[in-house]
């Protein structure tokens, strides 16, 4: 190897060096529960759990996730989503089923005629889930997931002709063990401006009823958000 190709090689490595880690190990496309399980302590409150999502650096022109909970320990009672990150929320991609215990929200922003959506430096909430407690036990929130783009079934659609799905894995399910007598403080709740990950806060409780019906918007930090109620 010549003097020359060595000093260029050596340009190359310092110059990464000084690259964002981010830039160079970007984060692949993800949903995950915050907080990701834990120990509820009171089985006669709710708790609040927050879908968060991460487009792992692409823009998206669609993202839905479906997530399936045992309606036997759970019932969804309230939710809310972040309005912010997509244009669009058809009604007939989203629905809360509590007999079957399933829960579906998809957002969409066509293409060209707005800003799509990409994650920045730190995974967003998507939605805002409020369960309340049927029954103590050990319960588990699970994601519909079969690595392809059927109605319901959780995707994360790439910009393009046609779009594509880059939510290639399936993501981690979370278990709460409601009732349970020694607990570990975890997270709940972040706030819908500050998408943080945070430390150190017990699962809180929530009041009211909801489904997915006439929508009103209230102000909350930043952002905007539909709340929908019965």
């Amino acid at each position: 190897m010549t003097t020359n190709r060595i000093f260029k090689l050596l340009i190359i490595l310092f110059s990464l060096m000084f690259l964002p880690v981010k830039s160079i190990f970007a984060s692949e496309p993800n949903f995950s529960f915050y907080p990701n399980g834990g120990n509820v302590v009171n089985k006669d409150e709710g708790f609040l759990v927050d879908v968060l999502i991460d487009s792992g650096g692409e823009e998206l022109t669609s993202a839905r996730f479906v997530i399936t909970f045992d309606p036997a320990y759970l019932k969804l009672e309230k939710a809310e989503r972040n309005n912010l990150l997509f244009e669009q929320w058809p009604d007939d991609e989203s629905t809360i089923d509590n007999e079957n215990g399933v829960v579906m929200l998809t957002g969409f922003t066509q293409s060209g005629s707005g800003t799509l959506y990409k994650t920045g430096t730190k995974p967003d909430v998507m939605a805002r889930l409020a369960f309340k407690i049927v029954k103590p036990g050990n319960t588990v929130l699970d994601w519909e997931f079969d690595n392809g783009d059927n109605l319901f079934q959780s995707v994360m659609l790439k910009d393009g002709s046609p779009p594509t799905n880059i939510l290639r894995v399936k993501p981690d399910s979370a278990i709460f063990k409601i009732g349970a007598k020694q607990y570990t403080p975890i997270n709940t709740a972040i706030p819908f401006d500050k998408a943080i990950l945070v430390s150190g806060v017990i699962l809180i409780a929530f009041g009211g009823l909801m489904v997915f019906a006439k929508p009103r918007n209230f102000a909350k930090g930043k952002g905007t958000i539909i709340v929908y109620e019965k």
